[in-house]
């Protein structure tokens, strides 16, 4: 938003940048947000990257070769095998392994170790798995859910119907 100055109407201001939104702004005397910004600087310190050993270098190559090693073998045994599922989960396993051991880790590589944690989760949902025997589990449990418990079938219901296609979707080509 431009606002012309009345005395002078060749001078334009650009309003939008001039001020920082409510709530970006720090609110406090200039000593406080030196202190903050000194906070903030030793805690991004704190996360440099850890050194990596043999080990975990091997770790992290398994990680990331996981996806091509998964659609190598999926070209090669098809969708329907479970041998791509297998060795997907095997890596992702023995990359985990591998980093376990490691003791000095900074906070963002503790948190990703934790979130590849969870995701070994996603393999309940991935085929052949997901078609064989989650699928059939998930959908009792719902369809109980939505038959006994007053008011979760308004959602148990659509979540049932969708279900199949969302893990076509989602999990089509995971890797």
């Amino acid at each position: 938003m431009l606002l012309a100055d009345r005395r002078e109407s060749d001078n334009m201001h650009d309003v939008s940048v001039s001020a920082p939104s409510l709530h970006s702004r720090l609110w406090g005397y200039p000593q406080q947000q030196l202190e903050r910004d000194k906070k903030r600087k030793t805690k991004e310190g704190d996360c440099l990257p850890t050194p990596l050993g043999l080990q975990e270098t091997l770790a992290e190559s398994v990680y990331i070769a996981r996806p091509l090693a998964h659609l190598l073998s999926l070209a090669v045994w098809g969708q329907k095998s479970w041998k791509p599922w297998l060795l997907s989960g095997i890596l992702d396993v023995m990359s985990l392994s591998l980093m376990a051991n490691v003791k000095m880790l900074n906070c963002r590589e503790r948190t990703e170790l934790r979130r590849r944690c969870v995701l070994l989760l996603y393999y309940l949902l991935r085929s052949p798995f997901y078609d064989r025997y989650s699928e059939g589990t998930i959908l009792f449990l719902l369809r109980t859910l939505a038959d006994y418990v007053p008011g979760l079938g308004l959602v148990a219901r659509p979540l049932m119907d969708y279900l199949p296609v969302w893990q076509k979707i989602y999990f089509y080509n995971w890797g």
